[in-house]
């Protein structure tokens, strides 16, 4: 059974730091994941606002990602109103369970959005909702969630602090935050994220591909 890897990109891997030594782990700011203590196993508890569906599993254990638990979570995080999946960046994986790891809350992660179809994408943005014609959930890279509905801001201001991608909070009837694993960015509705963060990522895949 294939093996999924994480694109290599916007944060150093452990083998990346180990090869590099304590020194440059710092300046390349390796996420908390990366620390001495980290567990053997990563997993998540999420539950679909939309669909009710549940998921509780380990994803990660052993310093690899596991294939059956992944195709799991590509399902749970399927477009809903096309019943399509796509495979889930499993960076992004990684920035829920960090989020969860830091947010007070006790619940799981309520899930609003995982990865859209173009097709759904574009319904979203012609209904005028601030979507992102270029937005990360077409990649499986992006994800609209909450937890704590009493202070649904709370990881809006957790994946902010982070720093791994995108972070966006909308106050709207239903508060919720976005988080991508793109470009770093911040903001919040109806102040849209940076515009071209999806050119930004290509652009950034192409220079590294280049440079091998």
């Amino acid at each position: 059974m294939t093996k999924r890897s994480a694109p290599r990109l916007l944060a150093p891997t452990r083998r990346d730091v180990l090869a590099l030594g304590a020194g440059a782990a710092v300046l390349l700011a390796a996420p908390s994941i990366l620390r001495a203590d980290t567990p053997y196993k990563r997993s998540l508890r999420m539950q679909s606002l939309n669909s009710g569906e549940r998921l509780d599993l380990v994803y990660w254990a052993d310093g690899d990602y596991l294939p059956d638990a992944l195709k799991r979570v590509d399902w749970f995080m399927r477009d809903l109103r096309e019943n399509k999946s796509a495979p889930t960046d499993p960076r992004l994986l990684d920035l829920l369970w960090e989020i969860d790891q830091n947010t007070r809350s006790k619940n799981p992660i309520y899930t609003m959005s995982g990865y859209r179809t173009e097709k759904t994408n574009a319904w979203l943005d012609a209904r005028g909702n601030g979507v992102d014609p270029g937005s990360f959930h077409m990649r499986g890279m992006a994800m609209d969630i909450t937890q704590d509905f009493l202070d649904p801001e709370e990881v809006y201001r957790v994946a902010k602090k982070l720093g791994r991608g995108g972070a966006g909070f909308y106050p709207t009837k239903t508060p919720y935050a976005h988080v991508d694993v793109g470009p770093v960015d911040a903001w919040v509705y109806p102040a849209p994220g940076r515009p071209g963060r999806d050119k930004e990522y290509d652009e950034l895949v192409a220079e590294k591909t280049s440079t091998g």
